[in-house]
């Protein structure tokens, strides 16, 4: 059966799709508009093309703007094989043949050359194609919602770190009620944003904000009846601040229902449940971990894993000089959740607070005792995902064997 080859540049409006056949002779060149049309009457093209060659096209794309949904979904869906190129490889495959200029057709071109080449490229230690599996349904629920709520906390973090940095220009008191973090803080500011109502707060009103109970009102309201603001501009303040403060509380609620979402569908996952045996992982951390590995069988080994996830180091060695350096290009999600498991850990398992101590004791930060205990962790996640089992304690191993 004949190889095809098959390139596509991805963009946001467009993709330019490039197929040669075994002699390099081109069997498709176009653009394709990014709409659900184009994509079905392509297919038909493929398919006719396949029938008529007597050959299995694959494609190879760039994987790197995130526009490729849901045109690589359909072409899994039909049968295709896709793999992802790193664009820093493509780069230099395109700077190795003579040509000074680069649009989308010479990049998809460069794509189905590289694809042809592949089993002269790839090597058991080294993957230029990355080929794309057909993500569980499961697991791609959890992809989407764990982005997702990752991009409501940023937009959070964000707000409030605005929201501070206006109230230490009008009223910085009110910062040492608590950290803005604080729902209560929030809730507050989000009811009386002018600070010159504050004297005439009442425990009654006081006690209707949600989140407020009896106890804390008390202690509350004399702080806020006694707290000291700069006169002056004090409506476009009061603008600015309930803006926020809104906006925040908002954003508070909707990643406590995506969370309860995260729960119920990461039930249904049996990979989340063996990362909820380990100490101090929760549902939370497992669905955003799960839903970023998707399927362990495309990781030879945990080394290629903890790569993936930004744990690992990468070696750099030259003549007499050792060094290494960190992966820039690492799953970030992977690498913060990883990093928040490691500090969830060591204060709900012995062996991670010993393993955390000792680094400790050698000198190492905190944050790169945490990155060594991530490590670890990494380990340990992938040998209970090959195996398909929980989370065992050294001591209870010990007595299996």
């Amino acid at each position: 059966m004949k190889r095809l080859s098959a390139g596509i540049d991805v963009g946001s409006e467009s993709h330019h799709i490039i197929i040669l056949d075994e002699e390099d002779n081109f069997l498709y060149n176009q653009k394709v508009s990014h709409q659900l049309s184009e994509f079905a009457e392509s297919i038909k093209l493929f398919k006719q093309i396949e029938k008529q060659e007597g050959g299995k096209l694959s494609f190879a794309l760039e994987g790197k703007n995130g526009y490729s949904a849901p045109l690589d979904k359909i072409l899994l869906n039909q049968g295709f094989t896709l793999y992802n190129v790193d664009n820093f490889k493509l780069k230099r495959f395109r700077e190795a043949f003579a040509g000074e200029w680069r649009d989308d057709e010479r990049d998809a071109l460069m794509l189905s050359k590289m694809l042809k080449l592949k089993e002269h490229i790839n090597s058991p230690r080294e993957k230029a194609f990355i080929k794309i599996e057909k993500p569980s349904l499961v697991t791609e629920s959890l992809k989407l919602l764990s982005r997702h709520q990752q991009t409501l906390i940023d937009e959070k973090v964000r707000l409030t770190n605005r929201l501070g940095k206006k109230l230490l220009e009008v009223c910085p008191q009110i910062l040492k009620l608590g950290k803005l973090k604080n729902k209560k803080i929030i809730a507050v500011l989000a009811k009386y944003p002018d600070f010159s109502k504050y004297k005439r707060i009442t425990l009654c009103s006081l006690l209707k904000i949600r989140g407020i109970g009896k106890k804390g009102a008390f202690f509350l309201l004399k702080r806020l009846n006694n707290i000291e603001y700069m006169p002056g501009l004090t409506d476009i303040y009061q603008t600015i601040i309930l803006s926020y403060a809104q906006r925040i509380s908002e954003l508070q609620k909707e990643i406590e229902d995506l969370d309860k979402k995260l729960d119920e569908i990461g039930e249904e996952s049996k990979e989340v449940k063996h990362l909820k045996t380990i100490p101090g992982v929760a549902t939370k951390l497992a669905s955003r971990l799960i839903g970023e590995i998707g399927d362990i069988d495309r990781f030879p080994s945990e080394k290629q894993l903890a790569v993936y996830c930004g744990v690992a180091c990468v070696d750099n060695n030259s003549g007499k000089v050792t060094k290494a350096h960190a992966v820039y290009k690492a799953n970030k999600i992977c690498k913060h959740t990883l990093i928040t498991m490691a500090g969830g850990s060591i204060r709900f398992s012995f062996q991670c607070r010993d393993y955390y101590l000792k680094k400790r004791a050698e000198g190492k930060s905190h944050n790169h005792t945490l990155r060594c205990l991530a490590r670890q962790l990494i380990r340990v996640i992938y040998k209970m995902l090959t195996e398909d089992r929980d989370y065992i304690v050294r001591k209870e191993l010990r007595k299996v064997a």
